[in-house]
């Protein structure tokens, strides 16, 4: 069952909450090249401002609801999945 875009974003805004955004975009692009994804498009370590621009790109896809800001969460859910706390994945479902 594919998990509603409106569910994600709840869930990553609670997520976000207590310690800002970088905090589950760090964990969300470690998860990303652990798990060896390549779509969407993220900046490993090796850029200066990785960080920031992954966090900027997951929150800006978070709050848009275009087709194509939809797609880019979708597939990074393998990702979002594994790095969330449990209490949030099961939330977000």
């Amino acid at each position: 069952m594919k998990i509603k875009h409106e569910h994600i974003r709840m869930a990553m805004n609670a997520w976000a909450y207590p310690d800002g955004e970088k905090v589950p975009a760090a964990e969300i692009a470690r998860t990303y090249f652990e798990l060896g994804m390549t779509f969407p498009e993220l900046y490993d370590d090796s850029h200066p401002e990785a960080l920031a621009r992954n966090t900027q790109k997951i929150f800006r896809w978070l709050d848009k609801d275009t087709p194509d800001a939809v797609e880019k969460m979708q597939a990074l859910l393998p990702a979002i999945e594994k790095a969330m706390p449990p209490l949030l994945v099961a939330r977000m479902r």
